[in-house]
């Protein structure tokens, strides 16, 4: 029986490579789009001030894929080992790294990020950026993270949020097998897939439910924000995967974002969900 979940755990985690080896080279241009263009401007609102600036201080990237958090962080002063699964992500983030010239500050290492070989107490923070979607039981990495991180360490981490993900699945004219499909969504019974063959899926959490799975790993919660609550369900798929849009509409959506992303009872609108937590 323990043999049968290994193999199914590194069943999974070969495809979620392959997934990543084939998006690697043309990854970055996904956040190109206005989605993620207010996503990362949010996203790195609430990294920067957290990320250490002494040259001794050391951060895991982990999931960290074509080093776009790495570098960022790395140029605050710190040393960030970046670590992820993908050889196609991890040869994008090296090529990255030298040509920004942070050889000696970015270390880029294959390695999975349940189990990273570190010793006790290693890091003095974490960042998982858009990775823990990738986990069904989440508990393992988050262990592993409480054990390599240093005692009040600190954990970035970002969640998909369920509420808004069964929504969005929801059509316009919805028919009953559709609204039938967004209740199992809801229910965290099916889930969204990120490859056609569906094997690699969108394991989804409610505010709740990230806020109580960090606890019970040993956290202190200091602060969840939400990230994109004018995406999908305000503004519609066609207009958010857009390039081209003006400098003062984008201003514009994301000072109306950052308007709401820390008021607690908002967070069941936003798209995803990112927790600032400590060891304790």
């Amino acid at each position: 029986m323990l043999f049968g979940k290994i193999s199914e755990r590194w069943t999974k985690i070969e495809e979620v490579k392959s997934y990543y080896d084939e998006k690697a080279k043309n990854y970055d241009e996904t956040f190109e789009i206005l989605y993620f263009k207010v996503y990362d401007a949010i996203t790195w609102k609430y990294i920067e001030p957290y990320v250490p600036t002494d040259p001794n201080a050391l951060v895991l990237d982990a999931g960290g894929g074509t080093g776009r958090w790495a570098i960022q962080m790395a140029r605050k002063g710190c040393k960030v080992v970046l670590m992820d699964l993908s050889d196609g992500m991890l040869k994008a983030a090296t090529e990255r790294v030298k040509a920004e010239g942070l050889e000696d500050s970015v270390i880029v290492r294959k390695g999975d990020i349940t189990k990273t070989s570190y010793d006790d107490e290693t890091f003095d923070m974490i960042l998982c950026e858009h990775a823990l979607f990738l986990f069904k039981e989440p508990d393992f990495v988050l262990k592993e993270f409480r054990r390599i991180l240093k005692k009040k360490g600190l954990l970035i981490i970002s969640a998909q949020n369920r509420y808004v993900q069964s929504l969005s699945s929801l059509s316009s004219k919805p028919s009953v097998d559709n609204v039938e499909r967004t209740m199992k969504i809801l229910e965290n019974v099916e889930h969204e897939c990120m490859t056609e063959d569906g094997l690699v899926k969108i394991y989804t959490r409610t505010p709740d439910e990230l806020r109580n799975m960090l606890e019970r790993n040993g956290f202190r919660v200091e602060k969840i924000i939400g990230k994109v609550l004018t995406m999908p369900l305000r503004i519609r798929k066609e207009f958010y995967m857009q390039r081209e849009y003006s400098e003062e509409l984008f201003n514009k959506i994301l000072q109306l974002e950052l308007s709401l992303c820390e008021k607690p009872d908002a967070l069941a609108l936003a798209g995803h969900l990112q927790a600032i937590v400590r060891k304790m």
